[in-house]
Order: C-alpha cells, then structure tokens, then sequence
C-alpha cells in the first residue's frame, strides 16, 4: 500500500478546515481573501503575529474555535506524518517501488519460486555465474537478508498468477519450483506454463510419486533433493577419489571451473565447422565435453574431426575467462 495513502483523511480534513476559516473571516469580517488565508494560517500554527483587524466579538468567537480544530487537526496531521517517518514506511515504500522497477526491467532473467534451503543455493549459484533472477517467497523475513544481498524479490505467494506476472515471467528464461510443497510447485508450473510457453521450469519433488505430476504439469526437469543426496553419498562411499576430484575441479576457491551449454545457431561462426577447424582449445581453453546433435542424441566423446552443425548445443567445461572468449567465438 502507497504510505502517502494515509495522509489522504488528515490532509484533506486540514484543507476544509482552512476553506472553512477562510470564508468564515470573509463573510464574518468583511475580509479580503488574502486577508482571510493571512489569519487562518496565523491562527492554526499558533505563530502569534497580531491580527489584520481588530475582531468583532464574533470574529473573535470564530477564532477560537478555529484555533480549537485547526491547531488539533494540524496537530494530527503532523503526527501521522512523523508515524510515517519514524516506521520507515517512506523509505521501504520507495525502496518498494526501486525493486519493483528494478524487476520490471529483466529479460531473460530466472524466478525463484521458494527460498527454502533448495531456493537459496540455486540462488547461491545463480549469483555465483552473474545470472539475473527473482525471488518469489511468501515468507515476509526473506526481505531484510535479500535487501543485504541486493537481490529483487517479490514477498507473496507464488502460486497466484499477480506475483508471477509481477516477476515478469512472459519475458523469463527459465522458471525453478523450489517450494518445499509438491502441490504448490504443481500449481506454480500450471501457472508460468500458462503464461510463458516457452520458459524452462526446473521443478522440485518432494517424493518420488510426485515426479510425474509435476512433468505432466509442464516441468522440463524434475529433481529430487533426496534422490540426488543418496547418490552422491553412494558415490563419496565407493569412489571417494573420483569424487573428491570432481568436487576440486567444479568448487575448487582457487580453480572455478564452470560446465556451460552454447546453442549453436544458423549464424553461428562455428556452424559446419569440425571442432579441429573451430580451434576452440587454442583460442578460447575451454574443452568441448560433448555435442547434442539436433535430433537429441549426444556424441559424448567428441574428437577432432567432430562436426558441428547449425541447431547443435555444445557442452562445454572451462574458467569464466575461458567461457566467455568462447561465447564470443559462437556468435
């Protein structure tokens, strides 16, 4: 709600008492309307300059009970002003309306729907590689950490198509469903698929019967934190090497190597090119993992004499730097 609302009843209760003493003085007194707006200004903030005239005994009624309601009503209207300011209602309000200009102006931007523990480190890594997105949470105690952290959020209930919207999901990227509720994540899907067609939504299960409702509800992807957990573990305990240097390469503080996809398009420098001819290694560093072919088959051990062709995605690990001299290369 706009703070300045609540100025709107003592406001104008002020102003009708003002119109009121001014035509009283000019039909009382004989007045002048300069002369009249003189004396009510005078007479409600109690300055105590003279009067223009000397008052007749009904003038001199009619003044005090001008001063009775005007000083009172000046006195209230102050007071909600001062409530205002001490609430911090103007400050959050025009930080209110920054944050919601600040949304209004993403493309290609994610949505958050949860910031639950699944909500924040999606939001973690997604700060991580510099890619824009909102947070859409219904817990009103998510605010002061998001404002720290300079991230545009959104506090309401995800599940309803205003909050959405608001988040601008008709120009989104992609979608994630990290609400610890697998109901709420179906209804969210429903929702942005209904909105944006072609939005990419990540969605999480709470349960593995939950799955296929959420695919069916639109999800391109269904992840269960409890399936992925149980396999890594499996795997620390089998092959502890493996992974130990799995986890060294992708989070290492010193090394951050990053897996990254690169959609290759009809105008694309690197269109029809073999990857020995593209030199991708010897002008970028980063290392083609794999080639998904346009009909959805990967080619997983990619070799020189590799073709890429027009509609492929090449899946790519490398440094920031490396990525980055490599999106230029696809262009």
């Amino acid at each position: 709600m706009n703070p300045f609302k609540r100025l709107v009843a003592p406001v104008s209760l002020l102003l009708l008492v003002c119109i009121v003493g001014i035509a009283g003085y000019i039909y009382l007194e004989g007045w002048s309307f300069l002369e009249a707006l003189y004396m009510v200004i005078i007479t409600i903030s109690t300055v105590g300059f003279h009067e223009v005239r000397v008052l007749g005994p009904v003038g001199r009624i009619f003044t005090m009970v001008l001063i009775i309601v005007g000083v009172g009503t000046l006195a209230y209207t102050l007071g909600k002003v001062i409530e205002m300011i001490v609430e911090g209602e103007i400050i959050g309000y025009r930080r209110k309306r920054k944050m919601e200009k600040k949304i209004s102006d993403m493309k290609d931007h994610y949505i958050i729907c949860g910031y639950g523990r699944v909500g924040h480190q999606v939001a973690d890594d997604l700060l991580a590689e510099k890619i824009p997105f909102v947070v859409i949470d219904p817990k009103p105690e998510i605010a002061h950490e998001l404002e720290q952290e300079n991230i545009p959020f959104l506090v309401g209930d995800a599940t309803e198509d205003e909050y959405l919207e608001k988040a601008g999901i008709k120009k989104a990227k992609g979608l994630i469903a990290s609400s610890d509720s697998d109901a709420d994540n179906v209804f969210v899907i429903l929702s942005a698929r209904v909105s944006n067609p072609d939005v990419f939504i990540v969605a999480r299960a709470g349960s593995k019967e939950s799955e296929n409702k959420l695919r069916k509800a639109g999800a391109n992807r269904v992840i269960s934190p409890y399936y992925i957990a149980g396999r890594r573990m499996a795997a620390m305990a089998v092959r502890p090497t493996a992974t130990d240097y799995l986890d060294t390469v992708m989070h290492s503080e010193h090394l951050q190597l990053a897996l990254r996809e690169f959609p290759i398009k009809e105008k694309s420098r690197l269109c029809d090119k073999t990857i020995l001819d593209a030199k991708i290694r010897e002008k970028a560093g980063a290392t083609v993992l794999a080639i998904r072919k346009v009909d959805g088959a990967f080619d997983l051990q990619p070799i020189g004499s590799s073709k890429i062709e027009c509609g492929d995605t090449l899946i790519t690990i490398g440094t920031s730097e490396q990525l980055e001299l490599l999106e230029k290369m696809v262009k």
